[in-house]
């Protein structure tokens, strides 16, 4: 009888085991790389692979998904079935703007960053960045507003004073995306691009799968997902192979900085600056001290794109030179059609900003 009892027990033990693990996919059935996810309280309990599987629910009864191109959604952890999550495209896009023989490209967007851990969210970081990219001298620029709090003073002013500028940075449009750097890589043998059975091209090195390149021709979007950190990684353990050496490893901590980007693109599958729909960076890692896990999520939308001449563009800085605050950015954010943050994690960033909420 009591093999029996051990035999039962372990079953079951081996079923909630495997009810912990669960894939993230969107309605057609395809894996959605880092989705964020958090528990009731706004704290982190994993992102998801590049298969869209999260580990483990950590015993979670509500989990909340986060993803910048899917509508935020929550379940009960017990309710899922086949460990399946399906996430809603978000109804977010540009209206056609005609192109202008005019001297710059002028691309507003809208950025926030959250860094959040075991505890919940410890800071955020937001704002409105002008962008304009001059077509002859392909240079661009920008003016950006900027609003960030933290759990408490210090940790405000040494992530917006060491690495604030960087942020912001992730939030401006970029001359080279991360698909051209994807392409560059795999015409120079480090990557390979090959089409799957979902309909998809899937990018990966010797080792293993790296991202994928989703090209929508009807709705004239391209969306990359592409683990760089691990790309990187595998670049410099190749190189040290070569010469022979292993990589010094003071740790064995995990680390992942991923990148997911929707581009606009013509009939021929071009895109430019100022095609630049959407980018979500997701750098989740070990803490040093600690066996706590972090994530940072950075999300940035385009929210406005039109062609003006210097004039015009100087005009349009100084009407946006007014700070904004936190009321603002949620105004901001409104207006615009931002896709919402999960409740609970914007209940969670709300108490760090709670003092200029309730004036």
């Amino acid at each position: 009888m009591n093999k029996y009892i051990f035999l039962f027990a372990l079953v079951l033990c081996c079923q909630v085991v495997m009810g912990q693990r669960l894939q993230v996919v969107d309605t057609d059935g395809l894996p959605i790389p880092y989705v964020c996810v958090t528990n009731a309280r706004g704290a982190l309990v994993g992102t998801t692979d590049e298969e869209g599987w999260l580990e483990s629910t950590r015993g979670e009864k509500q989990l909340y998904f986060s993803h910048i191109a899917f509508e935020a959604t929550n379940v009960l952890a017990d309710t899922v079935t086949n460990a399946r999550v399906v996430m809603k495209d978000v109804d977010f896009g540009l209206g056609e703007v005609t192109v202008k023989p005019k001297e710059l490209a002028y691309i507003q967007t809208y950025y926030r960053l959250i860094y959040l851990d075991d505890e919940g969210p410890i800071y955020f970081r937001g704002g409105v960045i002008d962008n304009t990219y001059e077509f002859a001298k392909k240079k661009s620029s920008c003016k950006k507003r900027t609003l960030s709090r933290g759990e408490n003073g210090l940790i405000r002013f040494l992530i917006s004073s060491i690495v604030g500028r960087y942020i912001d940075r992730l939030g401006q449009v970029k001359e080279e995306s991360t698909y051209k750097k994807v392409l560059a890589a795999a015409q120079s043998g480090q990557l390979t691009i090959e089409g799957d059975s979902l309909g998809r091209q899937t990018i990966s090195d010797s080792i293993c799968i790296l991202g994928y390149i989703d090209t929508d021709m009807e709705a004239g979007l391209r969306t990359t997902s592409f683990n760089m950190w691990a790309h990187n990684e595998h670049k410099q353990e190749a190189k040290l192979r070569a010469k022979g050496k292993e990589k010094k490893k003071k740790k064995d901590r995990h680390r992942e900085e991923s990148y997911y980007e929707v581009y606009r693109i013509d009939e021929q599958g071009r895109s430019r600056v100022d095609d630049f729909v959407m980018r979500q960076m997701n750098v989740s890692a070990d803490h040093s001290r600690s066996d706590g896990r972090y994530v940072i999520l950075l999300q940035a939308y385009t929210t406005a794109r039109d062609y003006i001449d210097k004039k015009e563009f100087k005009q349009t800085r100084k009407e946006n030179e007014v700070e904004m605050d936190i009321k603002e950015l949620r105004q901001f954010e409104e207006a615009h059609n931002i896709p919402p943050l999960p409740a609970n994690v914007k209940a969670a960033v709300d108490k760090l900003f709670e003092k200029d909420l309730n004036k």
